[in-house]
């Protein structure tokens, strides 16, 4: 498996401590609290609008403090990108495992995750385009942020590839528990997925299109099967 950055050259700054910090521990634990709270009230939630709006300023957040970090211990995690047969052939690859869990066969019993997606989906054209921006962005700044810095910052205090792999992919499942804990768990080990895309391909490119066409796919298709159930029920 690649490394993006050779971590033995490197030494943690404090800003990358207070990086390590925010992506690696304050983000799960309030990811955690906002899970329980979202439990005692049920699936009251803010408009989708609210929450795109939210998700976009985080991600904002994310690129400028890797960029940052990343400016400060002098790295470069997004070289210039050079298609090759492997790095295609990987990205197809991991696409099409990521989107084998849209086939309704799979479906997991989980209706914590499926209440909530019902409420994240977009139902409007406004949120559509809303939806598919906060796609973009996800892409890009996740995995920076995760695939890409905290992996690299794990490295150097863990070494090795996978166990920093694993960690930086538990972290990043847990921020996902807005939608469960059983979404989380299948956020993570797409997180691991991806992380492996990461290392066979030396570039975050691939991972980043594929983490915004996993998004943008999944999304649309929960969105359709939501509407044709909400239709299905009113003719009912």
């Amino acid at each position: 498996m690649q490394f993006l950055v050779d971590p033995g050259h490197l030494s943690l700054t404090p800003i990358a401590w207070v990086f390590l910090a925010f992506v690696g521990w304050v983000l799960p634990f309030a990811a955690l609290l906002q899970h329980r709270r979202m439990a005692a009230a049920g699936t009251v939630l803010p408009s989708r609008i609210s929450l795109y709006a939210s998700a976009l300023f985080m991600h904002g957040v994310l690129v400028l403090f890797a960029w940052a970090v990343s400016r400060d211990l002098d790295i470069n995690l997004v070289a210039p990108f050079r298609p090759t047969t492997l790095r295609i052939v990987v990205g197809l690859v991991a696409l099409a495992i990521g989107l084998v869990g849209l086939l309704p066969q799979l479906d997991i019993d989980n209706p914590v995750g499926e209440a909530r997606a019902k409420l994240l989906v977009p139902h409007t054209k406004a949120e559509h385009f809303a939806f598919y921006v906060v796609c973009v962005s996800a892409g890009v700044a996740e995995e920076l942020a995760y695939r890409g810095l905290l992996f690299t910052l794990l490295s150097v205090l863990l070494g090795g590839w996978w166990i920093p792999a694993l960690v930086a992919s538990a972290a990043f499942g847990i921020v996902h528990l807005f939608q469960g804990w059983k979404s989380a768990a299948i956020a993570g080990v797409m997180g691991l997925g991806e992380h492996i895309v990461v290392g066979l391909t030396g570039s975050l490119f691939v991972a980043i299109v594929v983490h915004m066409l996993h998004d943008a796919i999944g999304g649309t298709v929960i969105a359709a099967r939501v509407r044709r159930a909400e239709e299905a029920d009113a003719i009912s």
